[in-house]
This record gives C-alpha cells, structure tokens and sequence, in this order.
C-alpha cells in the first residue's frame, strides 16, 4: 500500500516487549509490479517456511546467531484494516490509489461507489493526463471497453472489479450487463 519494492521475513528471540528480540535471520522479498496482496503473500509464505526451516536447523546445531534489531531509521506502522478504510480516495495521487487496490486485493479489498453502488476494485492500471472537465472520482466509460476514474493528478484505469451482489468480473464482463448512469460517459 506504501509503494514498497521490497519486504521481507525475519526470525527472531522472543522479549517480553512485542517485536524487540535480537534477530537470528533475515530473507529480502522483491515486491514487483505485478504483485497485490495474494501474489506478495504466497512469496512471503514460501520464504517463511525456509527460513524458519533453517532457522529450526540453526537451533538443532547450536550454532544460532545473533543481532540486536535496530532501533534506528523510520520504522513504518502497520494499522489494522477495516472496512471503512479501505475505501477509495479519489483525490489522492493515482499512484497512491493503485498502490492501495495491490494492497487490498483480493482480500479484504478496495471499494468506493458509482451510481449509489458499491463496487470493489481488484485491479487498476496508472494512465497519463487528466480526463477533461472531471473532477477526483468521476468516471468515464464508452460502456464496452473502458472505466476511467479521475484522481488528483492522473486517472485510473479500471481492470477487474465487483459490484455488489455480483461475482468478480474483468471490466468487459461487467460492461456486457450494466450500463453506468454517469454525466461523464463518452
């Protein structure tokens, strides 16, 4: 959701105080474009499992080291997830935005409404310029191959997405049986 391009996994001993025990091991993960949320997990659960594999391995020999974490640097806050705030913000950045849906998606994922509906949005592409005469969150659509929303300084393009009461659809799918009553329609 940060714009990340790297995360990780860490072994570490146990303090009476939450995350504060030295460090034993550490694995980097690359988070690439492409990834969302379900995508970075299964990453991160493969290099968990090794790394706690060697971990366990590190411990049966004996031969465990080591570091005390550090306590310098910016550590960046992890908040809990509601629903509430997993709407969208059309007046931030669209970066900000796309970098919101890969975070929530699949689960529990972005949402914001058009025409009094809600729909969650799953997968959104960055696009240059502005859409003319819109303000952040109006969209535009010619009803059969494009959704474009408008943010604070570009648009959005909208790939997949779910509008309720509905299954998860790509854009075609859901433009073939719902027709958007928006001013800003091409």
């Amino acid at each position: 959701m940060n714009g990340e391009n790297e995360t990780g996994v860490t072994s570490f001993f146990l303090k009476h105080q939450i995350d504060t025990g030295d460090i034993i091991f550490q694995d980097k993960v690359a988070i690439v474009p492409e990834d969302d949320f379900g995508t970075l997990y299964e990453k991160l659960k493969h290099a968990g499992a090794a790394l706690a594999l060697r971990t366990v391995k590190a411990i049966e020999t004996g031969n465990v080291p080591s570091q005390p974490q550090s306590t310098s640097g910016e550590l960046k806050e992890a908040p809990k997830i509601f629903k509430e705030t997993c709407q969208i913000n059309w007046n931030q950045p669209a970066q900000n935005i796309h970098n919101f849906v890969r975070g929530l998606s699949p689960y529990p994922t972005a949402w914001t409404t058009f025409d009094d509906k809600t729909f969650k949005i799953f997968k959104t592409e960055v696009l240059p310029g502005q859409i003319e005469n819109a303000m952040p969150g109006q969209l535009k659509t010619d009803q059969k191959t494009f959704i474009q929303v408008q943010t604070a300084d570009g648009i959005i393009n909208l790939l997949h997405l779910q509008m309720e009461g509905k299954k998860r659809m790509s854009l075609p799918e859901l433009l073939r049986g719902y027709t958007f009553k928006t001013p800003s329609q091409v």
